[in-house]
């Protein structure tokens, strides 16, 4: 038996009926009266017997509820402790990452990392250029890009960000949105400038139309983000800013060539104090949890 079966069995002991164990499990009554089939299969021992009434415990029933109790308070005695060890954890972390994903993966987090350690102090290091996490510059860092490379610090890879290019609605109903790479040729083009003029969706975008006559360009993703809204043209976004905005739409789905790797990078001298693993261990489940469950993009 796994622990779990026992607290399918405990629910069903205590509840006297596969339905209401159902409703406190959070399950439907079918997947108990599976399990609990499974679980008699799999020891060779008869839990209930299946009665007008209901089901009723036999002694191996009761003697796997009372089992069931003791992992419960087990388990309860666990997370006591693990709560006290979060709360006794005490220091300050030097995060940095872009203004883009500071908004969409970091900061939408913090108020949980806060109640979990509410003795650890996060100081955010909001800029589009990259500080030298080796030399101390941050403690940590949270990256879209390439590898990273050069001594001194580790990396776990996150899952990937995807890029495409948008326009805003009322760009759409008045000009129309390009249906392809192909197509952008023709359209007003909003671009970039400054540090992020390197990333490669803007690249990509340039030879995409070279001969382009771009009028309006931004030095932050923020700023394309407002460019866009007020329908200045098309441009480039990671679809993770792109889709949380209402106002802007998908011009086409996100080019394969244009996915973007994302990166949890620590400073390797401080990687296992307590208060940076405690930090970097909760984005990295944050992020993952986040980015699985993102919403599907509106249709244009």
């Amino acid at each position: 038996m796994h622990w779990n079966d026992f607290l399918y069995v405990l629910a069903v002991v205590e509840t006297g009926s596969a339905l209401r164990a159902a409703e406190r499990l959070g399950v439907n009554q079918a997947t108990v009266l599976r399990r609990l089939d499974a679980i008699e299969a799999a020891t060779g021992a008869q839990f209930f017997e299946r009665t007008r009434s209901g089901l009723k415990p036999t002694e191996m029933g009761r003697l796997a509820a009372e089992t069931a109790e003791r992992i419960e308070q087990e388990t309860q005695v666990f997370e006591k402790a693990l709560a006290a060890r979060r709360r006794s954890l005490a220091g300050s972390v030097r995060l940095t990452t872009s203004i883009g994903l500071a908004d969409r993966l970091v900061l939408p987090g913090m108020r949980t990392f806060q109640s979990l350690y509410p003795s650890i102090t996060v100081e955010l290091l909001v800029a589009d250029e990259r500080l030298d996490i080796a030399r101390g510059d941050a403690d940590v860092a949270l990256r879209a890009g390439s590898t990273p490379e050069g001594a001194g610090v580790v990396a776990r890879r996150l899952p990937d960000v995807d890029w495409t290019i948008y326009c805003s609605r009322a760009y759409a109903a008045e000009r129309g949105a390009p249906a392809d790479r192909a197509r952008i040729r023709g359209h007003e083009i909003v671009g970039l400038d400054g540090h992020v003029a390197r990333l490669p969706a803007w690249q990509w975008l340039k030879e995409s139309v070279p001969d382009a006559a771009v009028r309006f360009r931004s030095n932050s993703l923020v700023n394309m983000v407002s460019n866009l809204k007020a329908g200045l043209g098309v441009g480039p976004l990671p679809t993770l800013t792109g889709d949380a905005e209402p106002e802007l739409m998908r011009c086409f789905p996100p080019p394969p060539e244009l996915r973007s790797e994302l990166w949890l990078i620590v400073r390797e001298a401080i990687k296992t104090q307590p208060q940076v693993r405690a930090l970097a261990e909760f984005l990295a489940s944050y992020i993952r949890d986040t980015m699985s469950e993102a919403a599907l993009p509106s249709s244009p």
